[in-house]
Parts: C-alpha cells; structure tokens; sequence
C-alpha cells in the first residue's frame, strides 16, 4: 500500500510511505479529510454569527479603549492568519486605536515561542504591527476567586485588565478533557502553574476523544465564566491543518456546538489488533507523543511496533507541568508510559531532525531502550522487514495526534 502522509516540515508538505503488497494493511483516516476547507468568505461570515447570545466582535468592541487576542501555541496546528487579521479589522473598525490591540500566546505550560514561531502562527504583518507576548506561568497572574475545591482560579493579568477579550484556538480530541478548545485556551492557556496543577489532576490520560472524568471539564467551564466577557473562535481541521469548520460567540455555547461537528470530522473506525501501525503526527507536531498512546493502544497485546512520522525541527515541546528536565528532575505531573504502552516493543521515529531529548518522551526512560530514529521511510522499512514478514498486518493513522477512535 502507497500513502501520501501529510507533514508541514517536509518536503513539499508530504511523505510518501510504501508498505509491502504481501503484508494485510489498513488505512485509517478521517472523515475531515475529504472535507473542503472553509473559503475567507465562509470564515468572516461565521466569526460574524456569535453563538449564545454574544455580540459580534465589533460590537463588543465600541467604545472600548483595549483589546487582546489570545491564540494557541506552536503545540496546535491551528492555521491563525487569516483569522487574526479579520478580528483586527473588525477591532480597528469599532474604534480601537492599532497601539491598544496587542496578542498573547497562550503557552499554558510550555516553553516560550520566539518571533520565528510567532510568524508563523500569525503571519508577518501582525508580528510588525502588534505587540505578541508569551504567557507566563509562574508570574503576573491575577487572582479571580476559589473553586468550591479551593482551586486558586488565577489568569493572565494582561488579559484580565483589558477591555475586549478575543480568543482563537481550536477544538481538538484530548486525552484528558475528551475535546480541547473552548475555555482551554484560558485555562490552563493563560492561567497560572496553581491553577493548572489543581485542575489537572482531576483527571488520568485515556483515549483521545473520550473523557476520563468530566470533573476536569466542568471545573474549566467554571472557571472560564469566572474570567467574564470573552469571545472565543475554535476551529475544526483536518490532517492536510485545513480548516473545516468554525464556531465562534460565547466559550461554552460555541464549544458544544463545535464538539458536535468534531465527533464526526476526527473520529476513525476502529481498528483490528495489529503488529506494526505507522502513526502521523503533523497536527501536534511538537506533541508527537500522543501519537505513540494513540497507536499503543491498538497494537497486539503480544507486541508490536510503532513507526512515528513526526518532522520537527523545533523538537518536542518544553512542557513545565508535565516534562523532563533532566534525568533527575522534571515537572510536577512527569512520568513515563507506563502499562498503556508496555507491549510497545520498538518505536521507530521517521524524522530527519532527531534528538535526545524526544526520545525520553517517546519512551525510553528506566533502562527501556525502545526508541530507534531513522531519516528515510526506506531505513523504517529495513528495520521493520527483519521481525515482520508475510502475513503482518498494520496499520496507517492518517493524524495519530488529532483522530480518535470510538
């Protein structure tokens, strides 16, 4: 079988991957994939009719002195361009003078993004004309109030002093909360390490798509209407990062709008056991790693391999909350795979862009020594045709990071 993978850093934006005719394969995409992307007329026309009740952005706008677009990081493939530059018209429109309008990153825990990255979430012309800031953690937070758990409900000052509140994210299948967007890109976006650890931990890792607990999602919910008037823009896309759909108005109504068309556009048929699956991962580029849960949690209790297509020359992602920062010291909630992916014999990393650090990770951590990078699909195959011959059935996710199986 002959698959065209789709991966921004590649050549071309593709990888081309070949599995032999005598092996039992099975693609497994999604039904967002076949779907066309939203024309600019489509996007505007739809930012412009706001769910629950919400004014449209210029309206909200009128009269106000400042304004604030929070956007999600270099961890979401959310194409942000053409987007952003329509809610500054609608801003500049209302009243608001171009200085009063900056953008802020919602990095939740990750590491800082440079100005590299900022442009290529949001294009060149914003990153000239507007201020773009990251969101910190650890500092200039404000304090909102307690959940009835005593959960310090703290968020960006920034944000919480400005006059006109946009945010621009996406929704997406989630291991922990079912769906990202909505309320996410606040909290934990925006919110401080505090408020993210006691939210955080209400909730284990499960398949992407399907929830664990909704205590976690609730409580986010809360905590977004604590944080007052926000006009929120999620959009839906496929493994091509086309956007498919859009919703928009207050967080929580658009939200469950939004969910509705997700569980649908990402959702696969489940798949057979397998003995090898090939897991994309483009959408999440620098959380590659939800890929390898993803495809563990289909592979032969027996064991199996995972081949990870993952072009990313940034890496994985700094992840202050949940990553490693050194062999002896990590963040609060760091821990390794555990009995989700114990079968997992081999994990091939396909990336012409390997490091160390990713492949704790990916796995090999406690003298696991499972992670084998190569560069080319060819090396992959190598690999895998010296444990692996007629008969073996796999399996191809079209976007391991973004579909979910249900």
């Amino acid at each position: 079988m002959d698959v065209t993978l789709y991966q921004d850093a590649a050549e071309n934006g593709k990888v081309r991957i070949s599995l032999p005719e005598k092996w039992d394969t099975e693609y497994y995409g999604m039904p967002g994939d076949t779907m066309p992307a939203l024309t600019p007329e489509q996007i505007r026309s739809r930012i412009n009719r706001p769910s629950g009740g919400m004014k449209t952005i210029r309206e909200l706008a009128r009269g106000r002195e400042t304004a604030v677009i929070v956007f999600d990081d270099a961890s979401r493939g959310t194409k942000l361009k053409e987007i952003a530059e329509f809610v500054v018209e609608e801003l500049l429109a209302a009243g608001i003078r171009e200085d009063n309008i900056e953008f802020l990153c919602a990095l939740g825990n990750h590491g800082a993004m440079t100005r590299g990255q900022f442009v290529k979430k949001l294009g060149e012309n914003i990153v000239g004309r507007f201020c773009v800031f990251n969101h910190n953690p650890y500092e200039n937070n404000v304090l909102l109030g307690y959940t009835p758990e005593g959960v310090p409900v703290e968020i960006n000052r920034e944000f919480a002093e400005s006059g006109v509140r946009i945010g621009i994210g996406a929704i997406t299948p989630h291991p922990l909360n079912g769906f990202g967007g909505g309320g996410k890109l606040l909290f934990p976006g925006i919110a401080s390490i505090a408020t993210t650890t006691g939210n955080h931990t209400k909730s284990k890792y499960g398949q992407m798509g399907q929830q664990s607990s909704p205590v976690m999602r609730m409580e986010i919910e809360d905590m977004t209407r604590m944080a007052g008037e926000f006009f929120k823009i999620d959009v839906i896309y496929n493994a091509r990062l086309d956007i498919i759909g859009l919703f928009a108005g207050e967080p929580v109504a658009e939200y469950y709008e939004g969910i509705q068309a997700a569980a649908v556009t990402y959702r696969s048929r489940i798949p057979e056991k397998k003995d090898v699956i090939v897991a994309n991962a483009n959408a999440k580029v620098n959380e590659a790693d939800l890929a390898i849960l993803n495809a563990a949690a289909y592979l032969k209790e027996t064991g199996g391999d995972i081949v990870l297509v993952n072009y990313c020359p940034d890496g994985q992602v700094v992840h202050y909350f949940s990553g490693p920062f050194g062999r002896k010291a990590c963040g609060r909630q760091w821990g390794p795979m555990g009995d989700e992916a114990a079968h997992v014999r081999r994990i091939i990393c396909l990336s012409p862009y390997p490091d160390k650090y990713s492949t704790l990770r990916f796995g090999d951590v406690d003298g696991k020594k499972r992670v084998v990078w190569v560069k080319t699909w060819e090396e992959a195959m190598e690999l895998l045709r010296k444990d692996h011959g007629e008969g073996t059935e796999a399996g191809i996710f079209s976007d391991g990071t973004i579909q979910y199986f249900a």
